[in-house]
């Protein structure tokens, strides 16, 4: 038979074949069905070509004719019987995996936010999460990992014929289709997916003035760990502060105490073993200043959020609703949009459940501690978790208590900030010399943060410089100049107390993208801390919860007129909270 008569009968059979359909939505998916994936511009389905690779997505059956297709093979029909051409679409752990049946592997679509060029999309025995977002026409868009640049992409160009470039490209819109001709082999594909993640159990960390991370340089601990297997993490302590009591680690319904917890800024190793690690695990501990070293930093302010409702008064203030793009739409009464609950503040961005009282489109959350609280020079930080999603644009920030001058001139402190589905954390200063004269860097910034996961952020901040870090890495630096004309022109306006905000704000576009006027925004704040050397403050003990104490001063230096007021203040050579 000539390929000729043969390709007309495998027309034929396909023609007399049953119609298959074509999915619109991930609830349709069923994992007794195998798919095909194809590229509706280019005619382009995604298969196995193991002569070609065993490690690349492939393609076949391209019939764009007015384009440059790189390799003849692409333009062979694909052949529908073939497990090679037929994909399972599998949910597991509330994430979607897809599953080549012909090579038995996983679809890897995408490396990481940094990547800025066209590469090809993998095949591999570890399974990889893929992000489906419908297109809005019955097609869809597939990525591994966040980044402009990470969609599936048909390329007839280039030898790599599936890559990964930018969801607007004509390429990346993918047709997903019920494949009649081949059997779903869901079982394989499940147990493969179980092997690599095995049951897990929750982890919960309560780390009270030390620090517990994944690794001996820190990184952010993971939510939940294998159950029945070895965990390692790492305790740093801060100069001066020790865990006295150890940590407890609770276990299921059971606890057991670490003792000889780090002490001086050392790091300790800590391993619970396979067979406690049996339920959900907690792992707390309290670390105290060691009075006895004078030099050790003061804790001069703390939220710990484990209140519920709003947050205290005597410490914080609501963000109020002006014209700048991330107060734009706040709101100052709504218990919907700012509450502590469950441990963690909670600032959010919804749907406006009221436009007939107040006619925009959603409203925001945020709280400062404007006329309460500001310090000059120290070290600040909080715990943050945030949903990555179009719009997104939460802060954690510090303005001057002085604004006379007006905005940038007495300058403005971004301690972090999240935009859009961006794996990045941004430290940014704003000053008349960067914002207006447009002169030296004035941002950093992380990439590669998995968002699904609580990171400490934090600056150092002193008479020369401020320094950002993420999870114990140092990200970068924005020093004081030496140039006395560029001090003149407002090079450094930080040497004024500043205070703190918390917000979940959304875009308008300028920076990050529009908002999702249909999407709920939310990010969670563990805790805030703020802590300062002691010639700084001039005090060489704090006192929490204190009574009224007469002679008080605020941390700017003014005395307050009430013994009772609540906030954090200096008497008698003494930081006083209550």
């Amino acid at each position: 038979m000539t390929m000729k008569h043969s390709l007309a009968l495998v027309s034929l059979l396909a023609a007399l074949l049953p119609a298959s359909a074509q999915i619109s939505s991930l609830d349709e998916v069923s994992t007794d069905k195998a798919y095909t994936i194809c590229n509706p511009y280019y005619t382009a389905y995604a298969v196995y070509n193991s002569q070609k690779s065993t490690s690349i997505v492939w393609a076949a059956g391209m019939t764009q004719k007015d384009k440059n297709i790189a390799d003849a093979s692409y333009k062979v029909p694909v052949d529908m019987a073939s497990p090679a051409s037929s994909w399972m679409i599998v949910q597991y752990n509330e994430k979607w995996y897809v599953y080549n049946l012909g090579a038995g592997k996983f679809m890897a679509v995408g490396y990481d936010a940094s990547n800025t060029s066209t590469a090809p999309a993998k095949l591999q025995d570890e399974p990889v999460a893929v992000e489906f977002t419908a297109d809005g026409n019955g097609g869809f868009h597939l990525r591994s990992h966040n980044g402009t640049q990470n969609f599936l992409c048909a390329a007839p160009q280039l030898s790599y014929p599936v890559s990964i470039w930018t969801d607007s490209d004509n390429g990346s819109t993918w047709q997903i289709t019920e494949n009649l001709q081949v059997e779903a082999d869901y079982g394989t594909c499940l147990r493969k997916l179980q092997d690599a993640f095995p049951e897990s159990v929750a982890l919960n960390i309560d780390a009270r003035h030390g620090y517990v991370w994944s690794t001996k340089d820190g990184g952010p601990m993971p939510e939940r760990i294998p159950k029945g297997r070895d965990f390692t993490f790492y305790t740093r302590s801060r100069y001066g502060w020790n865990c006295n009591d150890g940590l407890t680690i609770r276990h299921g319904s059971e606890q057991y105490v670490v003792s000889n917890i780090n002490t001086g800024a050392y790091v300790t190793e800590v391993t619970i073993p396979a067979n406690l690690v049996d339920g959900d695990i907690t792992i707390s501990g309290v670390w105290e200043r060691d009075e006895s070293i004078k030099s050790a930093n003061l804790l001069v302010f703390s939220e710990e959020f484990d209140g519920t409702g709003e947050p205290p008064s005597a410490k914080w203030r609501r963000t109020e609703r002006q014209s700048a793009t991330w107060n734009r739409w706040c709101s100052t009464t709504s218990p919907l949009v700012v509450y502590e609950e469950g441990g963690a503040l909670h600032c959010r961005a919804i749907p406006n459940p009221d436009t007939a009282t107040d006619n925009v489109p959603m409203i925001t959350g945020g709280i400062k501690t404007q006329g309460k609280f500001s310090f000059r020079w120290g070290r600040a930080e909080a715990r943050i978790k945030t949903i990555a999603h179009t719009g997104n644009f939460p802060a954690f920030w510090m303005m001057p208590a002085d604004n006379s001058l007006g905005w940038p001139n007495n300058g403005e402190i971004d301690i972090w900030e999240a935009i859009d589905t961006d794996t990045r954390a941004y430290g940014t200063v704003h000053t008349n010399w960067t914002y207006n004269l447009h002169k030296g860097g004035n941002s950093g910034n992380k990439a590669g943060l998995d968002y699904d996961l609580w990171h400490i952020y934090a600056i150092d901040w002193d008479a020369t410089s401020i320094t950002w870090y993420v999870d114990g890495e140092k990200v970068w630096t924005y020093n004081k100049s030496t140039d006395p004309s560029a001090l003149d022109q407002g090079q450094w306006p930080f040497d004024a107390p500043f205070y703190l905000i918390l917000n979940q704000s959304v875009g308008n576009g300028s920076w990050a993208k529009p908002a999702d006027q249909s999407f709920t925004y939310e990010t969670l704040f563990d805790w805030v801390r703020v802590y300062q050397k002691v010639e700084y403050t001039g005090v060489d003990d704090v006192l929490h919860d204190a009574p009224s104490v007469s002679e008080c001063y605020d941390l700017s230096g003014r005395r307050i007129s009430s013994a009772t007021q609540k906030g954090v203040f200096v008497s008698g050579g003494q930081v006083v909270v209550r």
